[in-house]
């Protein structure tokens, strides 16, 4: 074990490696008119509709598609296969999964992978977790929730897993 002469200053005989260090900030995404983005954010390979927000902190994966009049709110998180309707709101900290780890760990192929769809005016609370599935029109997601299989009917849904609360 190597001695340390201060908490925070390594001595002289630590190794110090120097990281790979990647950078995405925004590449090849499909704006719509009046987009406000900002950063600092990783989008790539994404769709973003007409009048659609981003905020601070998000990542948006590529194949991503972004309706209309949207608002993604900081410190979210957008993988691929997920498409959003229109007049959404994803509340900060929001998590979309594609992998559901079938083979018990992280899928080495996206070919494991399984898409998620929200349908239009649907909000996800703030650090909610949405694991593949579809989503009908006029949802309410609640802060905290795991929605684990898909929802058809309008309504709000929260806990872990989410379960319907009220009919809208």
């Amino acid at each position: 074990m190597l001695a340390r002469t201060h908490p925070f200053r390594p001595s002289s005989n630590t190794f110090v490696a120097k990281p790979e260090i990647r950078y995405a900030g925004i590449v090849d995404v499909m704006f719509g008119e009046n987009v406000t983005v900002v950063q600092p954010v990783n989008l790539y390979g994404c769709t973003i509709g007409d009048g659609s927000f981003v905020g601070p902190f998000v990542e948006i994966q590529k194949g991503v598609k972004i309706g209309k009049r949207c608002r993604i709110q900081s410190h979210s998180f957008i993988c691929e296969l997920v498409t959003i309707g229109d007049d959404c709101f994803i509340s900060h900290g929001a998590m979309f999964i594609n992998d559901v780890f079938v083979a018990g760990g992280p899928a080495e192929k996206p070919q494991l992978w399984r898409p998620t769809k929200l349908g239009n005016r649907v909000s996800v609370g703030t650090n909610a977790t949405i694991l593949p599935v579809t989503i009908c029109d006029q949802v309410v997601i609640g802060a905290g929730a795991v929605v684990t299989k898909d929802i058809v009917e309008p309504g709000i849904y929260a806990g872990n897993p989410a379960r319907l609360l009220r009919r809208l």
